[in-house]
């Protein structure tokens, strides 16, 4: 295994440092990962939601949010149509529970048994014979282009919201909220729960008089021989446009200026409204009358201790302008100052979103969305609620699954809870946990917790039944596809555990595989990515003989007939020599620091909560500590494959774990050993006791060994 820890800049480490208030090893850790941009590191550094993504870059918004108020106002039946995965179990429970907050008659519908993925016929069908008018898609929708066209002619109306990657055809809905499409939203990594609370976030401030106002941000500033106004334009709070023009008094006239159009018909916003006004009289004359209100009136009543200073002199303590990697002007200040005020006066709005952060953190875990960007934000501030006031059904399924008396983090998502809730989407029950999210009767939760659990156990059977059944035949589809691909149809395969066993199998032979079975009339298959490999480019080779098929990147799905197999087979042949693989190269290990003995202690845990959530492009932080003394080591595990060791070092004992690692021991290192150790900080948990415990990655012996 090859370590890999490249040099990094010294000087950019110490302009982290200082600039940004950080310690030294954190600040190399930001350098060594790249994020050293001021767009990038709020996300590392702050847990402001102020910092997230505004709703309305999504193109459509404006268009979802007033067809939803239509909705609630004229008492229309919606019908709210999720995914059996928990990303859109989620979604579905979130979507229901934002429209029933508003007042509306909400159905909800995910696909149940071997119902296919998305919107169906039937379903848009029994939906218009109750006399609906509006669906609304979350984490599927997408791809269903005929389905939503059936519903508009049929009188209904569709919005979706989705995060899945789009085809050349985008369905005919009134507002479709996807971060793939379009070229508003600036990070496209969210997940369908994500993209539904921004949805929720959006109907919070259509509650509000920010909703469809134009408000213009105003600073006038003094030079030698002109007036500079800076003017910022927001619509639903975002902004929209600015403009910058330097005034020659006597000169300047209003109509002429491109001011006119920021200034007339808005409501104008400006901080110190006496001063203001003085420099644009100066500038566009005393005829001109402009009425503006005054922020700085309402700054003083939020924050007395910035009351009667400038706008420089609070821009200078300003965490937000900090981040702007060009100079800061006034008018940034002023655009910082009121979103800060508008947090302010309209909290709901901050508590739409805040409300429902946990099961953002699930669902973003558990769909494995990149831990970059706004993720790292919505995630951690999801893990904080998850730990101090979690969603009840989430509370009574953490209290069956022995969770409650631990802090719960990105681990106990991935291993414990999203396994239990994904288990009711494969085993063809996912309205099990909708219904566990949506009810607040404490002992139904109970009753349904204790059901999931028992619905994960059989789910694990399942998945090792087909492994078994998989396995062998997977070494000869590797064989018949020339290396490139492994593909394998299994009748026994139970239909919920298609994915797992792809990925299973990708990981094994890191070659993307696609698992296929058969139920009723219908052949379904998943497809699992691997070096490179585009899973839903690659099936658009085939959609002409799919009945669906949809996903993402590294992980996709599609449904096909039996009479069609054949055919699939026969193409899948033809197209495997084409694909295209990374070169498969010696593992590497990325080292983010090697760590001297004075960092090599307890408080080592603050750095790694600094870094959390980890996840997909983001993982678990790695250090290297040189010269650490093995003091014990024991073999274990059922098949007597693991280690544990006790490991000496910085003053400390640490105990640690080196999983399958019991080969190694007395062949590449001993007791008493100087050890080169790569490792990662984690907890260990045993009964309700929690303690420090490194989880040895690799060693070598030391340089210098003790003789």
């Amino acid at each position: 295994m090859k370590w890999d820890k490249p040099p990094i800049d010294a000087a950019a480490v110490k302009e982290i440092s200082t600039r940004f208030g950080t310690d030294l090893l954190t600040a190399a850790i930001l350098v060594r990962r790249g994020a050293t941009e001021g767009a990038v590191l709020p996300y590392y550094l702050e847990n402001d939601l102020r910092y997230l993504h505004s709703p309305f870059l999504f193109e459509d918004m404006p268009d979802a949010v007033e067809r939803l108020r239509q909705a609630a106002d004229e008492g229309e039946k919606v019908l709210v149509f999720g995914d059996r995965d928990v990303d859109g179990i989620t979604s579905t429970a979130v979507m229901v529970s934002t429209l029933r907050e508003m007042g509306m008659e909400v159905r909800w519908r995910v696909p149940e048994g071997d119902d296919p993925y998305g919107l169906t016929m039937e379903a848009v069908e029994a939906f218009a014979a109750e006399d609906g008018t509006l669906i609304v898609t979350v984490d599927s929708g997408i791809t269903n282009v005929e389905e939503i066209a059936a519903a508009a002619d049929a009188g209904i109306d569709t919005i979706v919201v989705d995060h899945h990657n789009p085809q050349d055809q985008l369905p005919p809905a009134v507002a479709i909220i996807n971060p793939k499409v379009g070229d508003g939203y600036p990070f496209d990594g969210l997940c369908a729960c994500a993209v539904t609370a921004k949805v929720r976030q959006a109907l919070a401030v259509g509650n509000t008089e920010l909703f469809g106002e134009l408000v213009t941000l105003v600073n006038a500033r003094p030079t030698n021989d002109t007036v500079v106004v800076d003017a910022i334009l927001l619509e639903n709070g975002l902004e929209v446009d600015r403009v910058s023009e330097a005034l020659v008094p006597g000169v300047a006239s209003l109509q002429t200026s491109r001011l006119q159009e920021f200034l007339v018909g808005r409501t104008l916003v400006c901080y110190d409204l006496p001063l203001q006004q003085k420099l644009l009289a100066r500038g566009l004359g005393p005829q001109v009358d402009i009425y503006m209100l005054d922020l700085a009136d309402q700054v003083r009543e939020l924050f007395p201790a910035l009351a009667g200073k400038s706008l420089l002199e609070i821009g200078d303590a300003s965490r937000m302008a900090r981040y702007r990697d060009g100079t800061t002007e006034e008018v940034d200040v002023l655009a910082a100052l009121y979103q800060t005020v508008v947090d302010q006066r309209f909290p709901a709005i901050r508590e739409s979103i805040e409300s429902v952060m946990d099961l953002v953190a699930i669902a973003s875990l558990a769909d494995m969305m990149p831990a970059v960007d706004e993720n790292r934000m919505l995630i951690r501030r999801g893990l904080e609620r998850l730990n101090e006031s979690p969603w009840p059904g989430i509370a009574a399924l953490a209290t069956t699954l022995d969770l409650s008396q631990r802090r719960i983090g990105s681990r106990e998502i991935s291993w414990n809870l999203s396994p239990a809730i994904n288990a009711t989407g494969r085993m063809g029950e996912p309205s099990v946990a909708v219904e566990l999210l949506l009810t607040d009767d404490a002992a139904r939760m109970k009753e349904l917790s204790e059901y999931i659990v028992g619905l994960n156990r059989r789910r694990r059977q399942n998945g090792d039944e087909a492994w078994k059944s998989v396995l062998p035949r997977a070494y000869d589809a590797a064989e018949e596809f020339g290396g490139k691909l492994i593909a394998v149809h299994d009748e026994s395969v139970h239909r919920g555990v298609t994915g797992i066993i792809a990925g299973r199998l990708s990981r094994r032979f890191n070659r993307p595989a696609a698992v296929l079975t058969s139920i009723d009339n219908a052949v379904i298959g998943s497809v699992r990515s691997a070096r490179g490999f585009v899973a839903t480019a690659f099936l658009q080779q085939f959609e002409d003989i799919f009945e669906k098929w949809g996903g993402h990147d590294e992980a996709a799905g599609f449904h096909l007939r039996p009479e069609r197999l054949d055919e699939f087979w026969e193409r899948i042949r033809r197209l495997a020599p084409q694909v295209s693989l990374e070169e498969e190269t010696e593992e590497e290990l990325a080292i983010d620091a090697e760590l001297p003995p004075k960092y090599l202690t307890p408080e080592l845990e603050t750095i790694v909560r600094r870094f959390e959530p980890y996840g997909q492009a983001n993982p678990q932080l790695r250090f290297l500590a040189r010269n650490m003394v093995l003091e014990d080591a024991q073999i274990i595990g059922r098949d007597q494959d693991h280690l544990r060791l006790l490991l000496s070092g910085g003053g400390y004992k640490w105990p640690s774990v080196f999983w399958g690692g019991a080969g190694r021991f007395k062949s590449d290192f001993t007791l008493r050993d100087r050890l080169d150790v790569v490792f990662e900080f984690s907890k260990n948990y045993y009964n309700g006791n929690e303690t420090i415990q490194l989880v040895v990655l690799d060693v070598r012996r030391s340089d210098d060994q003790l003789v």
